[in-house]
């Protein structure tokens, strides 16, 4: 336990000189943070701009989702979907808030992943497939079994895609 002698302990600052007081004053906040060299503005930029748009965009979404829902009774798919564009946003936002906020000026935080980051990757595969199934989905309703070569065909793109996906995310994210 530090005592009043600690050079430490709030007791002692009342015993520095008038001067020290007034150059302790001079520094703000800008200089306190350590500079790296590294200019990450436009990076920290398009990172916030991006969170912003995406938040815009998701606020579109639950407009079409609310009109969908008042003129069509199949809504399993379309919730799943917007549940998962809702978690896509949320951990944008995490993982803004964890390099622009939480780890402000952190160049060891920089070379790491935030789990955010890897779970949005997942995500991304998740929605994407969902989207395009729900596609073959409405072909296949709508040409009333006359595109079945075309769908065969489509598919077989999709899972494939999904398969490039998982095995790309997977390969560059656990590094």
């Amino acid at each position: 336990m530090a005592g009043p002698g600690h050079p430490f302990h709030l007791e002692s600052l009342r015993y520095l000189p008038m001067a020290m007081w007034y150059s302790l004053s001079l520094y703000t906040y800008g200089d306190l943070v350590p500079q790296s060299g590294l200019d990450l503005g436009d990076t920290y930029r398009a990172l916030f701009w991006g969170v912003i748009l995406s938040a815009l965009l998701f606020g579109l979404t639950n407009v079409q989702a609310c009109i969908y829902f008042q003129t069509h009774t199949s809504k399993g798919v379309v919730i799943w979907l917007w549940t998962l564009d809702a978690l896509h946003l949320a951990f944008s936002i995490h993982y803004v808030y964890y390099y622009l906020v939480s780890n402000y000026a952190n160049v060891i935080a920089l070379t790491e992943v935030v789990w955010s980051f890897k779970l949005q990757a997942l995500l991304n595969v998740l929605i994407i497939s969902g989207v395009h199934l729900l596609y073959c989905h409405r072909i296949w309703t709508i040409s009333k079994d006359r595109a079945s070569p075309f769908l065969i065909i489509v598919s077989i793109v999709i899972v494939a895609s999904l398969g490039e996906s998982v095995t790309w995310k997977h390969c560059t994210l656990d590094r």
